[in-house]
């Protein structure tokens, strides 16, 4: 049997985390892990999306689980999961029922190559106080033609949140809520110091004073330099082979 895998589905938090999962994940089991993130900034589980000038393809046709379709019990035995950033698709134009249906479709699949999930839900605490002002502002950056209004994505967000924890319990997954001190200005985004804080939350992992965390500046500029496995750039699809990080202690990152 292998290290311990862990398998991350999300967005923009979880793109920003993505080391910081690593390393709780590594407090929980005092080990190296093999970790497969399914993330990006704009990422949809829907359809294909743009961050300026990189694309990448929906969590549920990503190459990702083409890789993991050899699981067997062994290595579902080994494997965490983790579900996050159920919200772009809003921005997007989908509607709610749509999401979930795509997200649910997600949750199995990680359920056949996992044997304990978690599902994050949505920031909800601070997304209720999001000003209008502010939702025109990220619409009009992030999908500059979205038909979503204010009174849309308040409601769409409300629904969608409650949705997760009945798909969680539906499937017997963890269901995690995010705390508004984890947040500042930014309502999205967990703030980098209380990254620590909030990956161990949702893994349920102790805090390791004897681990050497990955998390660290330097860290964090080689994730930004390693690239996933499919992607455009420009307009010119680019293809990595993975893992794209390898760590000392063993442990490995491969992006999707």
């Amino acid at each position: 049997m292998g290290p311990t895998r862990l398998i991350a589905t999300g967005a923009s938090n979880l793109a920003r985390l993505t080391l910081a999962v690593l390393d709780a994940e590594r407090a929980r089991v005092a080990g190296p892990v093999e970790m497969h993130a399914a993330a990006g900034f704009g990422r949809s589980y829907c359809v294909a999306s743009r961050f300026l000038v990189r694309g990448l393809g929906p969590i549920d046709t990503s190459p990702m689980w083409a890789h993991l379709a050899a699981t067997d019990a062994a290595d579902r035995a080994r494997t965490t999961a983790l579900l996050m950033d159920v919200g772009n698709d809003l921005l997007y134009g989908l509607r709610v029922d749509r999401i979930l249906a795509a997200v649910e479709g997600t949750l199995v699949r990680l359920c056949t190559v996992a044997e304990r999930v978690v599902v994050v839900g949505l920031p909800i605490a601070t997304v209720r106080t999001v000003t209008k002002a502010q939702f025109l502002l990220v619409r009009t950056v992030l999908v500059p033609g979205s038909p979503l209004t204010f009174a849309d994505a308040r409601e769409g967000a409300e629904r969608l949140h409650d949705g997760l924890r009945t798909l969680a319990e539906r499937h017997g997954a963890a269901f995690r809520e995010h705390r508004p001190e984890w947040y500042g200005f930014d309502p999205m985004h967990v703030r980098r110091r209380n990254a620590a804080a909030a990956t161990r939350d949702w893994l349920a992992a102790p805090a390791s004073a004897s681990m050497r965390p990955f998390d660290t500046w330097t860290g964090r500029w080689r994730l930004r330099l390693a690239g996933p496995a499919e992607r455009t750039w420009c307009g010119v699809r680019c293809r990595h082979v993975q893992p794209a990080l390898l760590f000392r202690d063993g442990s490995s990152l491969s992006l999707w």
